[in-house]
């Protein structure tokens, strides 16, 4: 556990004056978690939406690395807009280094006709970053006989900063496309007095198709598949996400793949694919959507690392009477 903690640290101190280009949190179920993929899509709902999310990723890496979001959205018909505002809380290991991001975002709708619109979104949001000292192993510890407490003096153990995103998205009943910016500041998110590491800007493109499977028109169809991709890029880093999933009535079914096996290998012998994921979900009575997934690791670290599951709760207001007979296009939800 030291020799991790060792490393860990070592890992740490040489992104403070190298070129960050780690990425960011991620969720598989990406259209659970609206605001974080892209600004625009506040207020994408009829009235209002609460969304939780939890990620445990790599469990069999004691104790794995933990992310949690919370958000609510607001869509205001009489302003063509959506107001809305998360807390994002990430933390590696066992708290050895997290953060937590407060966000408030805000999207305009300009319609195009009845069933197309586009929307455009920007967020402003504040982070905090930090290290617990006490769960990394420094290098003077070891060299003073693995003493208890260390004397260096270049940690940072805290920091914050403001982070800037923004965000556009077309869409109608069956198609939607989108593209978002996170980190347009490029803040410097360094943990040592002097450091720079600013966090790269990513970018993320979008898409998906929902055709009906029944004989009804897709508004009305009660088994719909959905085809949908995501693909980000930070720095040297990027990703492809690509599956599909069906709902039929209250249940939904998914499945995907996450990697870039022909596209790009960052180096000889690195085939770049991470995992396969497979989803499930349900829909209350009363509107509350819970889906579960799982990733099935499929890179190098195989199937010790104990994938990652993943857990969401939607609840969204249903549409008022009075606006029945008013098209909104709806939001794609997972």
């Amino acid at each position: 556990m030291k020799s991790l903690r060792f490393l860990l640290f070592w890992l740490l101190l040489i992104s403070g004056w190298m070129n960050a280009f780690g990425q960011d949190p991620q969720f598989s179920q990406f259209y659970a978690s609206p605001q974080y993929l892209n600004p625009a899509l506040t207020g994408n709902t009829y009235q209002d939406r609460i969304a939780m999310n939890f990620r445990l990723q790599w469990p069999g890496v004691q104790p794995g690395y933990k992310s949690y979001s919370v958000a609510y959205d607001h869509r205001n018909a009489a302003l063509s807009s959506g107001f809305g505002g998360y807390v994002l809380h990430d933390q590696t290991g066992n708290q050895g280094l997290k953060f937590t991001l407060l966000a408030l975002s805000y999207s305009y709708e300009a319609r195009i006709n009845r069933k197309r619109a586009l929307r455009f979104g920007v967020r402003g949001g504040y982070t905090m970053r930090g290290i617990s000292r006490d769960e990394f192993l420094f290098a003077d510890q070891v060299i003073r006989d693995d003493a208890s407490t260390s004397v260096e003096s270049n940690i940072i153990e805290n920091i914050s900063y403001m982070d800037l995103a923004g965000g556009v998205v077309y869409y109608s009943d069956a198609l939607w496309a989108g593209v978002s910016i996170n980190h347009l500041n490029t803040p410097n998110q360094s943990l040592l007095t002097g450091g720079n590491a600013n966090l790269p800007m990513r970018f993320t493109f979008h898409g998906g198709y929902r055709i009906a499977l029944d004989d009804r028109i897709l508004s009305r169809s009660e088994t719909r598949f959905t085809l949908a991709t995501i693909y980000k890029a930070q720095g040297k880093w990027d990703q492809l996400d690509v599956g599909g999933y069906i709902d039929h009535q209250r249940l939904s079914f998914g499945l995907w793949y996450r990697g870039l096996p022909i596209a790009k290998a960052y180096k000889q012998g690195y085939g770049n694919s991470d995992a396969v994921i497979m989803m499930i979900g349900v829909q209350t009575d009363n509107k509350l959507r819970f889906t579960y997934s799982y990733d099935i690791t499929v890179s190098k670290l195989g199937l010790k690392s104990g994938g990652a599951h993943e857990i969401s709760l939607i609840y969204e207001w249903p549409k008022r009477r009075k606006e029945r007979n008013y098209k909104i296009v709806p939001c794609p939800k997972f």
